[in-house]
């Protein structure tokens, strides 16, 4: 049987229109040559919501623009970019932002190419970085279309970008406040950038401090664990938990996506009681239920510890530890997951 293809969004070309002409404008402006991409600025909608823009291209590598939404967009930005050469391989299913890549056509989507044919986009024969490429980041998923609610707000954020771009633009050292203080960003609204050209008076240094991350839900203790409560406890055993995602896109029929994978090994052999995919939609604690009972079922003792390495994991799993008697601890290394996970992508080319 032939595999579903995902329905794309349905966007008015219009809209398109509107949004090619503030990406034409953003290429033609240059602003990579004034702006690198820790040059952050804070764009408050007509909505209250905030974004973060930043301008891609100084390196010379990748020209476009990431308009990074809300508090996990700013939370990629201060926590995970800095992080990037420890883990960069967990960045990609972390990034919440729209993102406009400047290229060459062969790089495009079929889908792409339509839309830009139906547009009139004819770039002059040879002319580099002149196809622009549209694409929704979301943590989970996989790069996707713009719906219309994306397009029309990317357009509203590459107009502000420009017109906060050209103030800063004319100060060498306007971002000396965020180098002193990385939470200080120059905040304005969207609103304001549209009443002429953007004025010092209009920005707003507003410090932007992100709240830990939250705990989950915590799972619910299922009554038929009773019994495995009432086994004997193993002293030697320790186990390896862990919950990351899969560099395997998968389709249901909608959206690609990466699939989050439930794992718990021997923390002494790296043996493997459990293997659990789960899509996007699938809750946290459904997946640590299931991936606990299977595991503790193919034990035949009680572990003595499960190990993890995520502290806002914590608070949700402690109830599930009490129940069975057995310790949680946290460590910054789990090395037989990492063992299993390499040896995973690997086999799989990721």
């Amino acid at each position: 049987m032939a595999r579903r293809q995902p329905k794309l969004p349905s966007v008015p070309l219009p809209v398109w229109q509107e949004l090619l002409v503030a990406a034409n404008a953003f290429r033609t402006a240059q602003p990579w040559t004034w702006l690198d991409d820790a040059d952050i600025f804070a764009v408050i909608d007509d909505d209250g919501r905030p974004w973060f823009p930043s301008v891609l291209g100084s390196a010379g590598l990748v020209f476009g623009l990431a308009l990074h939404r809300g508090e996990s967009g700013l939370r990629f930005l201060a926590e995970t970019v800095p992080a990037l050469e420890d883990s960069p391989r967990d960045a990609a299913f972390l990034q919440d932002a729209l993102l406009l890549e400047w290229g060459a056509k062969q790089d495009l989507a079929p889908e792409d190419l339509s839309v830009l044919a139906a547009l009139g986009h004819r770039p002059r024969s040879r002319e580099r970085h002149a196809w622009p490429s549209f694409r929704s980041h979301s943590p989970g998923w996989f790069p996707w279309h713009f719906d219309e609610a994306e397009a029309r707000a990317f357009t509203a954020g590459t107009r502000a970008l420009l017109a906060c771009a050209e103030l800063a633009r004319g100060q060498p050292d306007f971002f000396a406040s965020c180098a002193l203080d990385g939470a200080v960003l120059p905040t304005v609204t969207m609103a304001a950038t549209r009443q002429g050209p953007l004025q010092a008076a209009q920005i707003e240094w507003r410090r932007w401090l992100l709240p830990p991350l939250p705990s989950p839900p915590a799972p619910t203790v299922p009554p038929t664990w009773r019994a495995l409560a009432e086994r004997a406890k193993n002293s030697q055993c320790v186990l390896e938990f862990d919950i990351f995602h899969a560099m395997i896109p998968s389709s249901d029929g909608g959206r690609p996506y990466f699939p989050r994978l439930g794992l718990m090994v021997d923390g002494k052999t790296g043996y493997i009681y459990t293997m659990e995919l789960a899509s996007p939609d699938r809750a946290w604690a459904d997946l640590v239920t299931i991936v606990w009972e299977k595991a503790l079922t193919a034990l035949r003792d009680r572990p003595a510890v499960i190990v993890i390495r995520r502290p806002e994991w914590v608070m949700a799993l402690q109830p599930l530890a009490d129940r069975l008697d057995i310790r949680l601890e946290l460590a910054d290394e789990l090395p037989f997951i990492d063992e299993a996970r390499d040896s995973m992508e690997r086999h799989l080319g990721g």
